[in-house]
Formats: C-alpha cells, structure tokens, sequence
C-alpha cells in the first residue's frame, strides 16, 4: 500500500478506523515503536507514546499537504509526542527543531530495524503490540482519551508537521483572563466616553431654569 493509500484511508468516513489504523501499524507501526523506545528507552511508555502517536495522525491528517512526506510527518508526530514526557523531552524537541532536510534523512527503515536490533533485548517489540496500540485507538471507552489527545496536539508549522511542545504557548489561568480583561477595559472606556458625551450634550438641549425672583415681582 502506498502512503497515498494510507492518506486516503485515514481521511475517508468509508473506510472503518479499525480498518485505517491498521493499515497504518502495518506499513509503520514498527518503525514508529522504535523511534519511540530510543527516545524513551522504556517499553511501556513507547507503546502509550506510539498509541497517542496514531490517534494524533488520524485526527489531523488533514493537515498533511503532500502525502509523499506522511512517514516523515509520522516520525515528526512521535518526536513531538515523546517530547511530553520528561526523559525525553529535551532530545525529542532537539531532534524536531531539526531542519527539513535533515528529517528527510532519517535512516531508511532496514537501517533503523538494524540498530534497534543491535540494543539490549529491553528494546523490543512487547508481545501482542499491534492489538494493544489498535485496540486502544478504536475502543469506544476510550473515546474521551482520544479526544482528549487530539485536542491537545494542535500546534502545527504552515507545512503541517508539529510543532515541539515547547515552542506552545501554556494554556495557564493568566492567559485565559487577559483576554477577557482587555474586553471589559474596552467595553468600560465605551461606556465612560457616552456618559461623557451625554454629560457635555445635556444643557444645551434642556430649557433654561425659571428665575424665582423674576416668577416674585411678576
């Protein structure tokens, strides 16, 4: 299947997404586990890691202008992802701040499967890893989950690949408050500028004051 199949398959509403998933684990699925477990050097973790990696690309594959780079933007999806776990933050948003060309060089898949089979048996691909990584982006109680991590990946360049989690703005209570502050101070300059202008209108529009003294001696 070639990767404009697998763009097709994952932006159709035909095809089932148990069906497009795992088309996607079986044309990448390992390599995307390996770019995982170096970055993470933790198998658990790479499964979680390569589990929100698939559910990102679903969701946003729309984003992907030119489907010849989808295994480049799906290696960039999982840097970007191992990047939110601490152990390996700093190299994963290092390796994403690379230039294009360099993504491009990633080693070829028979490259990459060679050196991870070179490392310790810790780094292997843990028994049943296809039906866990499917069965955790199809699972209806899982759903929330998988809301929850495509919203959370939103941050993306003008081609479409993400961006580090650390070039995101953080969505802390300040940022949420300003906004609405500097729409208060505006509506409240507003309404100071009408009473002001009612205030300066008022006496040249109302009839001028009756003289008692005058009303006496009349």
């Amino acid at each position: 299947m070639t990767d404009q199949d697998l763009v097709h398959a994952l932006r159709s509403t035909r095809i089932q997404p148990s069906d497009a998933y795992a088309r996607l684990y079986d044309a990448y699925g390992e390599e995307l586990y390996r770019e995982c477990w170096v970055s993470l050097r933790d198998t658990d973790m790479a499964h979680t890691v390569l589990r929100d990696t698939f559910i990102v690309a679903r969701a946003h594959i729309d984003r992907l202008s030119d489907s010849a780079r989808l295994r480049e933007w799906l290696i960039a999806i999982a840097r970007a992802e191992c990047a939110r776990h601490p152990v390996a933050a700093r190299a994963s948003a290092s390796a994403l701040a690379a230039p294009a060309n360099q993504m491009a060089a990633t080693p070829s898949s028979g490259e990459y499967a060679e050196q991870f089979n070179g490392e310790s048996a810790l780094c292997r691909r843990p028994p049943c890893l296809r039906l866990r990584v499917l069965s955790g982006v199809t699972g209806p109680d899982l759903s929330g989950y998988r809301a929850h991590i495509a919203e959370r990946a939103n941050a993306f360049d003008r081609c479409g690949f993400p961006l580090p989690p650390s070039m995101k703005r953080p969505d802390t209570l300040s940022s949420r408050l300003v906004p609405g502050l500097i729409l208060a101070a505006c509506a409240l300059l507003i309404l100071v500028l009408v009473v002001y202008v009612c205030v300066r209108t008022t006496p040249a529009t109302m009839p001028w004051p009756i003289d008692p003294i005058v009303t006496m001696s009349g």
